[in-house]
C-alpha cells in the first residue's frame, strides 16, 4: 500500500494527484479481505416494446447494447442520436430509423413500472389471494416488489445462472461464455444488485433467503452473502441430485448447494424427516398409536347380529374425509340408492356379506367432532370405504397422557396422534440431503416433460420434491406464507408452494419473476429466419411464455390447452394407510395338519423369523407373538383358541397354517380374513397431476411509465394492478378499459381494497368502509399533505387506526424517484 502511496507522490499534476489520492482512499476504506471484484461493472436493459422519446438512451436492435446514443430530435420515423457509450469508432452523431432501434434503461435510473396483464387463471376461489407471474428483467421487477412488498416477504428462494461457462446467462444482452475474463466479476456484480434490493423484501426478523448453486460460485456467493447480510445466520445445506455422478475426469460430481440466510428470529422447528437420515423401516411407522377398523370383525359380526350398528357414513372422496353418520337400516330395509353428493361407506365384509359396524351412529358421531374417526383406503374388493376410529382402550390412554393429539389434519380434521415421548423422534434438519425424490432428472426434467408435453424447453430444471423441502423447512408453520422467485425458469418453485399447500391445507401465496430470453440455439435460428428480439415471433419462444407459463397453467388446471390431462402422480410428502394382502404359507408336511410335539413346533419357529422359540407352549397349538407380525397355527383343533387369539391383531403380516390339504388351509385362511381388518401399511400419498390445484395465478409483463402521465394523474388504469397488488392479490385482478379514474370512489365486490379518486367523496368513502365488509387498505388520490391526514384521521374513525392508507401518487412517485437517485448513487461512488 506505502508502495501505491508513494507513485501517487510523484505525479506532478496537483488535481490528478488529489484525485488519485482520494479515489485510493475509497478504495482502500470499502474493501476488505476476502471477496474482490469489479463491483459496478455498467449494467443495461433494452426495453423493446417501449416507445422512443427524445432524451432517451437507445442502441442498434441488433447491435451491442453498450455502444449507445442518447437521442436529441426524431423526425418522419428517423431518429437523430449523439454518441453516449461504447467505442469511440461509432462517436459522433447519426441518424437510424427508429425501427432499427431499442430503448435503453441504466443501472439506477429512476423507472416507474406498470403490470400488463397477459393472461390469467383461477383454478380455486377467485378470492383467494392470487399468485403472480411477471415476465421482466428481474432487477426492475425487484425495485417494484420494494414498493409492495417492503419488509413483508416470508421467504425468497432463488437458483439464479450458475456460471459455469457454458453459455448459460448474458450480461447486456450478451452470452457470458469461459473465454470472458470479467466472467466472475460479471456474475457478482449482478448477484450483488439483485440481493441487496432482495433484502429489503424479507421480513426483518423471520425472514429467509435460500439461494441453490453448484461448484462453480458456491465460494464466492458464500462471501458475498456474509457481505450484503451481516445481521444473518448463513448455513449451506448440500444436496444429492444425482446419485450417480457427473464424471468430469476427476471427482463425479452428485450434489448442489442450497445457501440459506437467517434473519435472527428465524429458526426451523424439527420434523420428522431430517432428510439425511434412512427413512424408518416398516416396523417403525406402524409404532404410532393404532387406528382399529370399525368394521366389526369375528364373531357377532354379522348385520342380523346387531341391526341397530349397519348404517350408512358419507364420505368426501376429494378431501378423503367423512362428513356426515347416517341413521340405521332395519332389517327389512335396504340400503338406499347413494347420494349423487356423497359417497357411502357401508360394513361390507371380505366375503361381500353385510356386517355392522363396531359402535352405534351417536357414539360415532361424538368420536368424528373430536377427530377420533377417519377414512381410510378404498378396498376394491368390498367396493366400499374403510373407516377407521380410535377404539376405548386408545381413548383411555389419550386421557391418561399416555398418546397426545398433536394435532388435527387441515383436510380431513382427522385427529394426528402420537406416543406422549413422539417428540423425541423429531430430529433437526441436516445440512446434508440425501432423498430419491431430489433427484434432477427423474424429478426435474421428466416431470417437466409429463407437464409440458414432448421434448422440454428447458435445462435442468430443479427437482420438484426438493424445492418443495427447501421451501417447507422454512414456510412449514407459516400456512399465508409470501415467497418471492426472481430467477423462476421454469417455474418449479410456484409448482412446488401448490404442492405443498394441496398437502396441508395452506394458502401461501407465491410470486414469481423471470424474463423472457430464448436459448442461444433457438436465437441463432430465429435470426436465420429473419426474426429480432421484440418481434412476436421472437418473444413467443421466450422461456416465459413457452415454458413458465405452460407449466404454471398445466400444472393448477391439471391438463394442457389441448385438453389432454396430465399423466402421473405427485408425490405428497406424507405417509396413508393402504391395505395390504397378507401373506399365508402352507405347510403340509405335518401328519393330519398336526405338529404336536414341543420340538417339532420349535423346529419350525426356527425357520420363521421375529417368533421366538420360547413362546411354543406345550398345551397351545398356535404360537403368536407381541412383538411379531407372525402368526403359526400348529394343530388345526386348537383353531377356534387361535382365531380368538388374532382378535385386533390387525398389524399380523404373515399367517402360517398348518393343513392337510389346500382345501383345509383355503378355509382357515378365510376364517382369518373375517377374524382380522385389513393389514395396513403406510406409503407414500399420491395426488393425480391431472387433479391440479385449486389456485389462482395472474401473468403479467412489466411495462414502463412516463413520469409526467402519472403526476398528472392519467395512469390510473396503469397502476392499478399495482395497488390490487400491494393490497394483498385478493380476488381478480380489476380491470379498466381507459386510464380515466372513476370519479368519487373507486371498489369492487371482489376486492378488498377502495382507492379515493376524489378527495372530495369522503362522505361515500366513509358510508362504503362502514359497511362490514373486509378491507385492507386504502389509497387516497391528493397532492395536499393535509388533506391526506385529515382523510386518513376520517378513515381510522370508521375503520381503526390498523387500516393502512397510501397517498397517490406521491406515494408511487417519489418511491421510484427515491429508489433511482440511490441506485444512482451507489453505481456512481465506486
Amino acid at each position: 500500500m506505502s508502495a501505491i502511496l508513494d507513485l501517487i507522490g510523484q505525479v506532478d499534476d496537483t488535481r490528478l494527484r488529489e484525485r488519485l489520492q482520494r479515489e485510493w482512499g475509497l478504495l482502500s476504506r470499502e474493501k476488505k479481505f476476502g471477496l474482490v471484484y469489479e463491483e459496478h461493472l455498467p449494467e443495461l436493459l433494452a426495453l423493446f416494446d417501449l416507445p422512443i422519446a427524445v432524451g432517451d438512451l437507445v442502441a442498434k436492435r441488433d447491435g451491442d447494447v453498450t455502444a449507445f446514443w442518447r437521442v436529441t430530435a426524431l423526425s418522419g420515423g428517423v431518429a437523430t442520436a449523439a454518441k453516449a457509450g461504447g467505442s469511440t469508432a461509432d462517436s459522433g452523431t447519426v441518424e437510424v430509423p427508429v425501427s432499427e432501434l431499442v430503448t435503453l434503461k441504466q443501472f439506477g435510473d429512476p423507472i416507474f413500472p406498470t403490470l400488463e396483464e397477459v393472461d390469467s387463471l383461477q383454478g380455486g376461489n377467485p378470492q383467494d389471494p392470487w399468485h403472480a407471474l411477471i415476465e421482466a428483467d428481474n432487477f426492475h421487477a425487484l425495485q417494484l416488489l420494494e414498493y409492495l412488498y417492503g419488509g413483508k416477504v416470508d421467504c425468497i428462494y432463488i437458483d439464479p445462472p450458475y456460471n459455469t461457462g457454458a453459455r448459460d446467462w448474458k450480461y447486456n444482452n450478451d452470452y457470458v461464455d469461459a473465454n470472458d475474463s470479467w466472467r466472475h466479476s460479471k456474475w457478482l456484480s449482478f448477484m450483488e444488485r439483485r440481493l441487496r434490493i432482495a433484502k429489503k423484501l424479507l421480513k426483518p426478523d423471520v425472514g429467509v433467503l435460500i439461494v441453490t448453486i453448484d461448484e462453480h460460485e458456491v465460494h464466492h456467493l458464500g462471501m458475498l452473502l456474509e457481505e450484503v447480510f451481516p445481521e444473518c445466520a448463513l448455513q449451506t445445506a448440500t444436496i444429492v441430485i444425482n446419485q450417480k455422478g457427473v464424471a468430469q475426469g476427476r471427482l463425479a460430481r452428485t450434489e448442489e448447494y442450497a445457501l440459506f440466510a437467517f434473519k435472527p428470529g428465524a429458526f426451523l422447528r424439527p420434523h420428522h424427516d431430517d432428510l439425511l437420515s434412512p427413512e424408518r423401516s416398516h416396523s417403525e411407522k406402524l409404532a404410532a398409536p393404532r387406528w382399529e377398523r370399525l368394521l366389526r370383525g369375528g364373531t357377532g359380526a354379522r348385520r342380523e347380529d346387531r341391526y341397530s350398528l349397519y348404517y350408512p357414513i358419507y364420505v368426501d372422496p376429494v378431501r378423503r374425509a367423512i362428513v356426515e353418520i347416517g341413521e340405521p337400516l332395519d332389517s327389512s330395509d335396504v340400503p338406499p340408492p347413494p347420494n349423487p353428493d356423497m359417497t357411502v361407506a357401508w360394513p361390507i365384509r371380505t366375503d361381500g356379506s353385510h356386517g355392522r359396524w363396531q359402535v352405534s351412529p351417536r357414539t360415532l358421531r361424538t368420536l368424528l367432532s373430536l377427530g377420533y374417526v377417519r377414512l381410510g383406503g378404498f378396498d376394491k374388493k368390498r367396493n366400499t370405504w374403510t373407516v377407521h376410529y380410535l377404539n376405548r382402550g386408545t381413548r383411555s390412554r389419550i386421557e391418561k397422557g399416555e398418546i397426545i393429539v398433536a394435532g388435527t389434519d387441515p383436510i380431513t380434521g382427522a385427529a394426528i396422534i402420537e406416543y406422549a415421548n413422539q417428540e423425541a423422534r423429531l430430529k433437526s434438519i441436516k445440512t446434508v440431503w440425501h432423498r430419491g425424490t431430489h433427484d434432477s432428472g427423474i424429478y426435474g426434467s421428466s416431470l417437466l416433460r409429463k407437464i409440458l408435453g414432448g421434448g422440454s424447453k428447458f435445462s435442468f430444471p430443479k427437482s420438484l420434491y426438493a424445492t418443495k423441502d427447501a421451501l417447507a423447512t422454512v414456510v412449514r408453520d407459516r400456512p399465508n406464507a409470501l415467497v418471492v422467485d426472481f430467477f423462476a425458469g421454469s417455474g418449479t418453485t410456484l409448482n412446488a408452494l401448490n404442492l405443498l399447500n394441496a398437502a396441508d391445507g395452506g394458502n401461501r401465496r407465491c410470486i414469481l419473476i423471470t424474463n423472457n430470453e430464448v436459448s442461444a440455439e433457438e436465437a441463432e435460428a430465429l435470426r436465420a429466419a429473419g426474426h429480432r428480439p421484440g418481434d412476436a415471433e421472437w418473444e413467443r419462444h421466450g422461456i416465459c411464455r413457452a415454458v413458465t407459463w405452460p407449466r404454471t397453467k398445466y400444472s393448477i388446471a391439471g391438463k394442457r390447452d389441448t385438453g389432454e390431462p396430465l399423466e402421473g402422480d405427485y408425490l405428497l410428502g406424507r405417509k396413508v394407510p393402504e391395505p395390504k394382502a397378507r401373506r399365508y404359507v402352507h405347510i403340509d408336511f405335518a401328519e393330519g395338519g398336526r405338529l404336536s410335539t414341543v420340538d417339532a413346533k420349535r423346529q419350525l419357529l426356527s425357520l420363521i423369523d421375529g417368533i421366538p422359540q420360547s413362546t411354543v407352549d406345550p398345551d397351545l397349538g398356535f404360537a403368536t407373538s407381541e412383538a411379531s407380525s407372525s402368526t403359526v397355527l400348529f394343530d388345526i383343533d386348537h383353531r377356534e383358541q387361535w382365531l380368538s387369539s388374532l382378535d385386533g391383531r390387525d398389524d399380523i403380516e404373515t399367517v402360517y397354517i398348518v393343513a392337510s390339504g389346500k382345501k383345509q388351509f383355503a378355509q382357515l385362511k378365510k376364517e382369518v380374513e373375517l377374524q382380522l381388518s385389513p393389514f395396513m401399511v403406510e406409503v407414500e400419498e399420491k395426488r393425480p397431476m391431472k387433479s391440479g390445484f385449486a389456485a389462482n395465478t395472474s401473468y403479467f409483463r412489466l411495462g414502463f411509465l412516463d413520469k409526467r402521465r402519472v403526476a398528472l394523474k392519467k395512469a390510473f388504469a396503469d397502476i392499478l394492478p399495482l395497488l390490487w397488488m400491494k393490497a394483498g392479490a385478493n380476488g381478480p385482478c380489476p380491470k379498466l378499459a381507459d386510464n380515466i379514474a372513476p370519479p368519487g370512489v373507486f371498489s369492487t365486490a371482489a376486492n378488498d381494497f377502495i382507492v379515493l379518486t376524489d378527495d372530495t367523496a369522503v362522505e361515500t368513502l366513509s358510508y362504503i368502509l362502514s359497511a362490514d365488509t373486509p378491507i385492507s387498505c386504502v389509497y387516497i388520490v391528493t397532492d395536499d399533505d393535509d388533506a391526506f391526514k385529515e382523510i386518513t384521521e376520517t378513515v381510522h374513525e370508521v375503520r381503526g387506526s390498523d387500516l393502512l392508507t397510501y397517498q397517490l401518487y406521491r406515494d408511487y412517485l417519489e418511491n421510484f424517484v427515491i429508489n433511482g437517485a440511490v441506485g444512482r448513487r451507489e453505481a456512481e461512488s465506486t
